[in-house]
């Protein structure tokens, strides 16, 4: 997991990448913990002075802090409640049941376009993106969650959209 401290801008990664890689090093992957890490980028990149302020001080103290506030986040996960699990799960239902019959629409008004069709697993996969701001995206401010789900969201759609084209010249 330690590649993901390369999307760190580089002043963030001079003054905390060490301790960060040190702490990351041996650790197996952990989908909760990427997650906090590519948010944790994102965060950086979008409020670069704010997020080294927040970071502490130069201190071996302030390092030890981060990483041990860092290290409860990969075991425990974000503060995330019972009310919380149950908004991820609406919303995610919500979504999935709002999207898929207006793909069904799109696919039936365009007579099974390939493209159209290529895109038949998004509902499901926005549905779950946009249910995270309730569990791994909690803590995260709405401009780090809308960069997160629309990055997450935009790499598949373009995917799909390869996908559509190759199947349209077969």
């Amino acid at each position: 997991m330690i590649w993901i401290l390369r999307l760190y801008p580089r002043p963030w990664r001079r003054r905390y990448g060490d301790e960060m890689a040190a702490m990351l090093e041996g650790r197996p992957f952990s989908l909760a913990a990427a997650i906090d890490l590519i948010a944790g980028a994102i965060d950086a990149r979008l409020h670069p002075s704010a997020t080294m302020a927040a970071a502490g001080a130069d201190t071996r103290e302030g390092t030890m802090l981060r990483a041990a506030r860092f290290d409860c986040a990969i075991r425990l996960g974000p503060s995330v409640t019972r009310a919380d699990h149950w908004k991820s799960a609406g919303v995610a239902l919500g979504v999935t049941l709002i999207l898929t019959p207006a793909w069904l629409g799109l696919d039936r008004l365009y007579d099974n376009n390939p493209y159209v069709e290529s895109f038949s697993a998004m509902p499901c996969l926005l549905a779950y993106l946009v249910s995270m701001r309730y569990t791994y995206l909690k803590d995260r401010s709405l401009a780090v969650q809308a960069a997160f789900i629309g990055a997450f969201a935009g790499g598949p759609a373009a995917i799909l959209l390869a996908a559509g084209w190759i199947s349209a010249q077969i």
